[in-house]
């Protein structure tokens, strides 16, 4: 339970449909950050008589989903923090919650589905209201896990979860939604900058053809895509191209130059056997609240997978997640590396 709405109607359901359910909060955020959700988890809990379990994991929050933020960006790549702590932390942390309580199931107010294949596993499939589709964040987990997962708002439109909030009485219990990421009280510069663990070295801004234009304050404050923050007039706004991390460059171009038909994927995560991968093209993603494009995947002898588009698309950005679709069906994904 976040303190948000969506865990709480979760929650909510569950009774109704005749679950035991507890309920348990995560403790995560760095000191200083205010811990709004733990108040309004507190009074759904109440509201719903259910037991809490408040669990203070910000020392494995720390080492596990900020170390990643932070060195990502020191290596030139754009994290996804959400990705890494949905799969570490909520998921794993759940899981073995609920089993030393003897409770065989974990449930979240994510806005995704499980179903059973015709091979007998079980599948991580997208959410019936596509634009609040969370399956994204959660192709990292361990496949073995996926049927002991249940997500009671997957087949629910945003707009009706709200509806029922008022309905419920819950509404007036939880904190207003957010899509910030929940460890970040303002600017990731500023956050980095403040921890002292960023490279402000200044190096050159440079064309794709070697030519220097400028100087950058530090890689770090750069991902592939940005407009913002380069510092070169021109007639035609320049982009951040690629961070030449070895070199300490800022490579910068036209908008033309961001679009690409082909990426490598590390770090793959399977969660469909190869007998239920579906013949090509499929469907990926590049980051989240991406409609995705169509793709063919090669398995490549290193275990990388290299993803040929159909159409070019916009901004390919290391360090974000390319997840792969059949369907609604989530057939794995894993870290952008080139």
């Amino acid at each position: 339970m976040s303190g948000g709405i969506d865990s709480a109607l979760a929650a909510h359901d569950l009774l109704r449909a005749g679950w035991h359910t507890e309920a348990y909060f995560l403790d995560i955020l760095p000191e200083g950050v205010p811990c709004t959700g733990l108040i309004a988890s507190k009074a759904v809990a109440r509201y719903l008589g259910i037991r809490l379990h408040c669990l203070n994991e910000a020392e494995i929050f720390e080492n596990e989903v900020i170390s990643y933020f932070t060195r990502s960006y020191n290596m030139g790549m754009t994290p996804n923090p959400c990705v890494i702590c949905n799969n570490r932390i909520k998921v794993v942390i759940g899981l073995s919650l609920a089993a030393s309580l003897g409770i065989e199931y974990l449930a979240t107010g994510h806005y995704a589905r499980t179903k059973g294949l015709s091979n007998g596993e079980t599948g991580l499939l997208r959410a019936k209201d596509l634009k609040k589709d969370q399956s994204y964040f959660l192709h990292q987990i361990p496949k073995g896990v996926i049927p002991k997962l249940i997500f009671p708002l997957g087949d629910l439109i945003k707009k009706d979860v709200m509806k029922q909030a008022v309905r419920t009485g819950l509404s007036h219990l939880v904190q207003e939604e957010s899509q910030e990421i929940c460890f970040l009280k303002g600017d990731y510069r500023t956050f980095l900058e403040n921890k002292g663990l960023f490279d402000n070295r200044p190096g050159d801004i440079v064309s794709l053809e070697g030519k220097v234009l400028g100087r950058h304050a530090g890689l770090y404050a750069f991902t592939v895509g940005q407009r913002q923050g380069i510092g070169i007039p021109d007639k035609t706004p320049y982009y951040v191209v690629a961070l030449d991390r070895k070199n300490n460059r800022l490579v910068v171009g036209k908008e033309h130059h961001l679009w690409g038909k082909e990426l490598f994927v590390e770090h793959v995560n399977w969660l469909v056997s190869p007998e239920m991968v579906p013949e090509q093209p499929c469907t990926v993603k590049i980051r989240h609240g991406n409609s995705g494009g169509r793709a063919n995947l090669e398995l490549l002898k290193s275990g990388r997978v290299r993803v040929c588009f159909c159409s070019s698309q916009w901004a390919i950005t290391p360090g974000q997640f390319a997840v792969f679709y059949s369907d609604d069906l989530v057939i794995g994904g894993g870290s952008i590396c080139g």
